[in-house]
C-alpha cells in the first residue's frame, strides 16, 4: 500500500475517490455531531441534577461553558450536514463547501477535547487523554488531503500554545507541555495520512474489481451473443447446403438443376465463411492491443482496393474513386485497413439501388488523413445512428437485394480504425444516402 504523506492519490479516477471521501466525511460529521449533541444533553442533565450542587469541582464553570457551546454548535453542524447530504453533487464548488464544513468540524472536535484536557488537570502534560481522544477521532474517522491535515495540525498547536499560559506560567512547563502536544500532533498527522492512504488503496482496489467484473460481464454477454450468432446465422446457410445436397442425391435433375444447386451451395458456403471470418476478426481485434503500422501511400492503397471491387463486384452499382493530387502518407496495418474498407464498400453497395453509385474520396489536412465512403441509397434511420457501431447491433437491416447482416461489419471497422489511433464518423439522411468518414493521423506532408 502506498502511503501518501505529502501527496494526493495519484491513480486514475482520483476525482471519483475525492468525491467518495468527501461524501463519507459529510456522513461522519452528521453522525458524530448527533452523538456529541446527545452527550452534551446528558452532561447538561447531570449538571442540573447533581454537579451544580457541588461547587468544589475544579473548573466547573469552564466545563459548564464548554457544555453550552456544544449544545448550541453541534446542532448547527448536524443540520448543515443533513442539508448538504440531501443536495449532494459532484460539482467541484459544492465539494469544496463540504470539505470546509468537515475541516471546521474536525477543528471543533480537536479544540473541544483540548480544552477538556486543560480543565481536567492543572498540568496538561500529566494526562493528555481527552486531547488524544479528539485527535484520534479526527484522524481515524475523517479523510483529509495532506495540506488540510497540516492546517488542522497547525491550528491545534496554535490554540494549545495560546491556551496553555492560562494554566501554566513557568517557562519549563510551557516548553514540556508544547513538546507533548507536538508529539501528539505528529502522531495525529501520521495516523491521518495512513487512514487516507488506506481508504485510497481500498477504493482503487474495489474500483479495479468493479471494472474487471464489468469486463467479465461484458465478455459473458459477448460470448452469449456469439453463441447466438453461431446457432442462428450459421444454421441457415448450413441448412441450405444440406437441403441442396439431399435434393441432388434423391431427385432426377438436368444440368440446369445441378447448376442451380451448386450455386446455392456455393453462396451458402460463402455466407457461412463470412460469418466465421467476422467472428474471428472481432475476437482478434478485441484481444490485440495494437497493430504494427506501416507507412503507406494511401492513394495507391485505396486505388488498388477500388480496382479490385470494380473487377469483382456483382451489384449493378458504379464505384467512383476521387483520389488526391498529392501523395498522402499514413501509418496503417494494410490487411486490417483493407478489411475495414471492404466492409464499408460492401455496406454501401448493399443499401444502394441500381441507379445509384458510391463515391470513395481521399483528402488531407495538415495533420489528418480523411477517407470518405459515400452512397446515395436508403440512408440510416435517425434512431439507429447511435447504435450502428455496436457489436451485434440492433440497428442491422437486410440489404436491398436480400443480404442478411450479422451485425459485426461496422463494429469491426470501428475496432480497426480505433486501433489505428483514428476515428470514424457517420452522416446519414433517411432516403438521402450515407457518408462514413475515417480520420487517421498523417505522418508526412503531402508531396506534389
Amino acid at each position: 500500500m502506498k502511503i501518501y504523506f505529502f501527496s494526493k492519490a495519484d491513480r486514475p479516477g482520483r476525482f471519483a475517490f475525492y468525491s467518495y471521501y468527501v461524501l463519507q466525511n459529510l456522513k461522519t460529521v452528521k453522525a458524530i455531531s448527533l452523538i456529541y449533541f446527545l452527550f452534551c444533553i446528558l452532561i447538561r442533565l447531570l449538571f442540573d441534577l447533581y454537579i451544580s450542587r457541588h461547587h468544589n469541582i475544579s473548573h466547573i464553570d469552564d466545563y459548564n461553558a464548554v457544555n453550552w457551546v456544544g449544545l448550541f454548535v453541534t446542532p448547527v453542524f448536524y443540520i448543515t450536514s443533513r442539508v448538504l447530504l440531501a443536495r449532494f453533487s459532484n460539482n467541484k464548488k459544492f465539494l469544496r463547501s463540504v470539505r470546509a464544513l468537515s475541516g471546521l468540524f474536525a477543528v471543533f472536535i480537536v479544540i473541544t477535547a483540548m480544552r477538556a484536557t486543560f480543565f481536567s488537570m492543572h498540568n496538561p502534560r500529566n494526562t493528555l487523554v481527552m486531547y488524544l481522544v479528539g485527535l484520534i477521532t479526527v484522524s481515524t474517522f475523517f479523510a483529509f488531503e495532506y495540506y488540510e491535515t497540516i492546517a488542522i495540525t497547525l491550528i491545534a498547536e496554535t490554540f494549545f500554545a495560546l491556551l496553555l499560559p492560562f494554566y501554566q506560567h513557568t517557562a519549563g512547563e510551557l516548553v514540556l507541555n508544547n513538546l507533548a502536544s507536538l508529539i501528539l500532533l505528529v502522531t495525529f498527522f501520521s495516523i491521518s495520512r495512513y487512514t487516507y492512504s488506506y481508504r485510497a488503496d481500498n477504493f482503487f482496489k474495489l474500483r479495479d474489481i468493479e471494472e474487471k467484473s464489468l469486463e467479465i460481464e461484458n465478455a459473458s454477454i459477448i460470448k452469449n451473443e456469439i453463441l447466438g450468432v453461431v446457432a442462428h446465422d450459421l444454421r441457415n446457410p448450413l441448412s441450405i447446403i444440406k437441403s441442396a445436397a439431399a435434393l441432388m442425391e434423391t431427385e432426377e435433375y438436368d444440368n440446369a438443376d445441378i447448376d442451380s444447386y451448386l450455386q446455392m451451395i456455393h453462396t451458402s458456403c460463402d455466407r457461412a465463411n463470412a460469418i466465421i471470418n467476422d467472428l474471428i476478426e472481432t475476437a482478434q481485434n478485441e484481444f490485440n492491443d495494437e497493430f504494427e503500422l506501416i507507412d503507406t501511400n494511401i492513394n495507391t492503397f485505396l486505388s488498388s482496393i477500388v480496382d479490385e471491387w470494380i473487377k469483382n463486384k456483382k451489384e449493378p452499382v458504379d464505384i467512383i474513386y476521387h483520389d488526391s493530387s498529392n501523395i498522402i502518407m499514413a501509418g496503417i496495418q494494410p490487411f486490417k485497413m483493407h478489411r475495414a474498407m471492404d466492409n464499408l464498400i460492401s455496406n454501401a453497395l448493399k443499401f444502394s439501388g441500381e441507379n445509384n453509385h458510391i463515391e470513395i474520396s481521399l483528402s488531407a489536412s495538415a495533420s489528418d488523413v480523411f477517407i470518405r465512403v459515400k452512397d446515395f441509397g436508403i440512408g440510416i434511420p435517425h434512431e439507429h445512428l447511435p447504435h450502428i457501431f455496436d457489436r451485434f447491433s440492433k440497428a442491422r437491416r437486410n440489404g436491398l437485394r436480400g443480404e442478411t447482416p450479422v451485425g459485426l461489419g461496422l463494429s469491426i471497422v470501428h475496432q480497426i480504425v480505433k486501433k489505428h489511433r483514428g476515428k470514424i464518423e457517420v452522416q446519414s439522411l433517411e432516403n438521402g444516402g450515407t457518408t462514413f468518414t475515417i480520420t487517421l493521423p498523417k505522418i508526412a506532408a503531402s508531396i506534389k
